[in-house]
């Protein structure tokens, strides 16, 4: 079995007692109200983690002032209306052996005007890197007057019965703002040297340590290292760490970047794992109090790693903990095979930019209560046609119910097309996703029959009582003259055919299959041209991966043409037109690579309905999206048995 005991070595943050050194941090959801009160949802969400044996909570990002709210989807502690919310989730939280910290915010410059119906503001009147509105510059008095918010909000958050606070001095919201010579341009005692910057900060925790009981965990989150040209870096951010530790804090949890970094602030798949554990360590030699290290932390031999070699007195792992909110059980138990991994592709990041949290592996986000798994009176006897994400998630949810599961899969091998996708550079968790999902099924399932083809007949003969149907999508190309007779290969299938696809090639689509299929070939020496007819490439992708890989093809050469329209193909030309200029053939490719249209495949689904009571139609086979959908879908559809 493995072992890892730093990482589950009980800890104590002031009066706080944690039984391990796992935290989770502050992720917005977006389950509360509008109003920015605790729900139900909010509350299951939080308990399921609780459950699953993290050692404490953040709360996530709580609003003390509505102008520095950023959207409706933020907590509010403003008002004492709001304590009685809290005292519940802190509650239902301790009642599962969880331990909880509220992490107080002041959007400062980020916060929308547009929702807030005021004026955003900031140190100083730097246009916002994300909303580019010029905020207004705070005065000395207003300045002192949101420092009495955070320790107001701070008692509330005590009131609460929770066992800490946080506050968030990180990201590029307005703490943040204060600290950064990048956005601080101040020459009165709020601005110009570090002692100055920091003074905002300061008065903060030692306002706060006048409404808490002393031994009351102040924790500030920071960003070490802005990862930009003109902002804090991480010697300066020693000093800072230091200032605020003489004013009361009583921990530091050290993150990095602010707005104008957002790409790397929560590392997707293109950055390495533990990029953020150097900064932990650096601030963890320059004082005394407890560190708290984080970014991409999916591992834990990584954890326990960081905790062995003194980098770090605790690891937050926020995405890991939203994919899978026993990840601290099933490691403490040895059972490392059942965690269902983070891939890291930050939907969960872009989800709650206007909507609720999602999770591409996780479909269970904010519906814990709703959807527990619990075993069936009646065993059904259910087939699920296709061994993609959507049928391997359905198949593992049905069977883990107590239904008993066959699953047929045409292909020699499960996965579907999204085998391909952990083929491109840097996915590898990708792969580890599809792994863990065979396995579940594989787990669950009465029988799994690969080169095994679906027919109306032969579904007929096996006389299921469920079928589901999870058969992906039926790929055609885009009809564009030549396309028909010239052996065009499309995108998924080059990844197999690489050998042999020659030294120069062209891939028409730059959408997040072209763009992936174009890094994996130039990591193997080919020459590549992209033609994409819109603006931007790797539209489907979040944003944060969709910079990082138009930053790599352009790092390695790949000829990336966008608003550019095919007219054309050949054997060997592409003819192509751009706007505001005249039409051009592009020559000598040895293989041309085109983007399919995924259509949905549900031709067995009629049929069917006519002789079997319950027929479900899951992922791609309904329209072709991602393995968010899928996994989502086959889920529900099991759930619904």
């Amino acid at each position: 079995m493995p072992h890892f005991p730093n990482l589950f070595s009980p800890f104590k943050i002031g009066s706080m007692a944690v039984k391990n050194r796992i935290v989770m941090p502050a992720m917005e959801t977006h389950l509360c109200d509008k109003e920015g009160f605790v729900t139900s949802e909010i509350i299951s969400y939080y308990r399921a983690r609780a459950k699953g044996g993290v050692g404490y909570i953040t709360v996530e990002n709580t609003s003390i002032d509505p102008a520095g709210r950023i959207n409706d989807g933020m907590l509010c502690i403003h008002e004492d209306k709001y304590v009685d919310g809290l005292k519940r989730l802190v509650e239902e939280v301790h009642r599962a052996g969880g331990k909880v910290v509220i992490q107080l915010n002041h959007a400062g410059k980020e916060a929308l005007t547009y929702f807030t119906g005021m004026e955003s503001v900031s140190p100083s009147p730097i246009p916002s890197p994300l909303t580019r509105t010029v905020p207004r510059e705070l005065t000395i008095l207003e300045i002192e007057a949101i420092v009495d918010k955070f320790a107001q909000g701070a008692e509330r958050v005590f009131r609460a019965g929770a066992d800490g606070v946080e506050i968030h001095m990180a990201h590029g919201y307005l703490v943040c703002q204060f600290l950064s010579p990048e956005s601080n341009i101040r020459t009165d005692r709020y601005g110009g040297d570090t002692e100055g910057r920091a003074r905002f900060a300061v008065e903060i925790v030692q306002s706060i340590r006048s409404k808490v009981p002393k031994d009351f965990p102040v924790i500030c989150r920071i960003s070490a290292d802005e990862y930009t040209e003109k902002g804090l870096k991480l010697e300066e951010g020693k000093v800072m760490a230091r200032l605020l530790e003489s004013a009361g804090a009583s921990a530091l949890h050290v993150s990095a970047c602010n707005s104008a970094s957002a790409v790397y602030n929560i590392p997707c798949y293109y950055l390495e794992e533990g990029c953020f554990i150097h900064l932990a360590s650096g601030i963890k030699s320059a004082v005394k109090v407890p560190v708290i290290t984080v970014g991409r932390i999916l591992r834990p031999e990584m954890a326990e790693e960081a905790l062995r070699g003194g980098k770090a007195d605790l690891v937050s792992m926020g995405r890991s903990l939203i994919a899978d909110p026993y990840w601290p059980k099933k490691v403490e138990e040895g059972r490392l095979e059942d965690i269902r991994p983070c891939i890291s592709c930050n939907r969960c990041i872009e989800s709650i930019v206007e909507e609720r949290l999602v999770c591409t592996v996780n479909p269970c986000i904010g519906r814990e209560w709703e959807l527990e798994r619990k075993p069936m009176p009646a065993a059904k006897k259910v087939l699920v046609v296709g061994g993609g994400p959507a049928g391997l998630s359905a198949a593992a949810v049905a069977g883990e119910m107590g239904h008993k599961i066959w699953l047929w899969e045409k292909e020699p091998t499960l996965g579907g097309k999204y085998r391909y996708a952990s083929m491109a550079p840097k996915k590898e968790y990708m792969r580890k996703f599809l792994d863990y999902l065979i396995k579940q099924a594989e787990k669950y399932a009465t029988s799994i029959q690969c080169n095994k083809e679906a027919t109306v007949e032969a579904i007929k003969e096996f006389a299921p009582e469920v079928v589901i149907l999870a058969n992906g999508a039926k790929d055609e190309f885009l009809q564009i003259p030549g396309v028909s007779n010239n052996h065009l290969m499309e995108v998924l299938d080059a990844f197999n055919a690489a050998g042999s696809l020659g030294a120069n090639v062209a891939i028409v689509g730059g959408g997040p299959e072209g763009c992936e299929l174009a890094d994996y070939l130039l990591t193997q020496g080919k020459q590549v041209t992209i033609i994409e007819m819109r603006r931007v490439l790797g539209l489907g992708l979040v944003a944060h991966p969709r910079y990082h890989i138009s930053e790599r093809l352009k790092k390695a050469g790949a000829k990336i043409m966008i608003n550019t329209k095919v007219l054309e193909v050949g054997r060997g030309f592409i003819v192509v037109s751009r706007r505001g200029e005249d039409k051009q053939k592009l020559d000598g490719f040895d293989s041309i690579i085109m983007s399919c249209l995924h259509k949905p495949n549900d031709s067995l689904a009629d049929p069917l309905k006519k002789w079997i009571k319950e027929v479900h139609v899951v992922g791609d086979a309904v329209q072709g999206r991602t393995a968010l959908e899928a996994v989502a879908e086959g889920a529900c559809a099991a759930l619904k048995l």
